[in-house]
């Protein structure tokens, strides 16, 4: 079983026009990534895996226009959500939905009814640095509570970005997850990107609290940091804990699963201490959704 657990929305429902193909080189420091894509693509390049969650980053209430990923290519009366949704439609046994609020939005609460009720969305994305909002205030505290209470799951952007305007502070995994997971021992969590590039900091925390996991997306292509936060996970006992993801369109799976079971090869060539193939195995094969409680 192969499970997915970070891949974001596709632009477009369909072909994506040649005027509206955009890329950009921030995300992976000089590699270009394609930004836009269709439900084609995404199911193209899921093929690899038995299950995928997908979701968006909810905008800022104050800047609804202005979005991490846009998904410029689908009807405009459709949120991020909605987008969700309905390209799990396309192939419902395998893609899970999991929705995206705003803990400042005045109505998430409505919108989040509307996603457990109607659109079957499974969990949760929030990048509180992409978003803007302080993970340990008191609005983010009472969604956190409803999450807690309905077993959620959560995912967390952890870790760096190159956007000028996101708080690095939101997305650490010491300053703000922590404290979160200690107030909400019973809402399990998944730190995104293996915190990068605060993978001893994320490791921590996910080996503190039994509630908080790790996924491995956006890593492979910083080949050393790669080999050293595995290799932390590793040495500190926490391998186990850390969950397959690609951060679609970012990654794809394939080249993700083709990195991981490089490792021991990366190891030996620049003669630094491998990581076990049963563990790099563990990762790639490990039933996220039993974890997740997700049916």
């Amino acid at each position: 079983m192969i499970i997915d657990v970070h891949t974001h929305l596709p632009s477009h429902m369909d072909t994506v026009p040649e005027d509206e193909m955009a890329y950009e080189t921030a995300m992976r420091s000089g590699d270009k990534v394609q930004l836009t894509n269709s439900i084609d693509d995404y199911i193209k390049d899921m093929k690899i895996v038995d299950k995928s969650f997908i979701f968006g980053i909810a905008p800022r209430p104050w800047k609804p226009n202005e979005r991490v990923l846009k998904v410029s290519g689908w009807p405009k009366n459709l949120n991020q959500n909605d987008v969700a949704y309905q390209t799990s439609l396309k192939n419902p046994e395998k893609i899970i939905p999991f929705m995206t609020l705003h803990p400042l939005d005045p109505n998430w609460e409505e919108e989040y009814e509307r996603c457990i009720g109607d659109l079957n969305c499974q969990g949760i994305k929030l990048g509180p640095n992409y978003q803007d909002f302080d993970p340990l205030s008191e609005e983010a505290f009472r969604l956190f509570a409803r999450l807690e209470k309905d077993k959620i799951p959560i995912i967390f952007h952890q870790g760096t970005s190159p956007m000028t305007e996101a708080p690095l502070t939101y997305a650490h995994p010491l300053l703000t997850t922590d404290k979160i997971a200690m107030a909400f021992p019973k809402l399990t969590m998944i730190l995104a990107h293996l915190g990068h590039p605060w993978q001893t900091d994320c490791l921590s925390v996910v080996r503190k609290h039994p509630n908080v996991w790790a996924d491995m997306s956006a890593q492979f292509y910083r080949p050393y940091s790669f080999w050293q936060g595995m290799r932390l996970f590793y040495e500190w006992g926490a391998i186990d804990k850390i969950l397959f993801g690609s951060d679609w369109p970012v990654t794809k799976p394939q080249d993700n699963i083709d990195s991981l079971l490089n490792l021991p090869k990366f190891a030996k060539d620049h003669h630094l201490p491998t990581i076990p193939e049963e563990s790099i195995n563990g990762i790639i094969n490990r039933d996220s959704c039993e974890i997740l409680m997700i049916d």
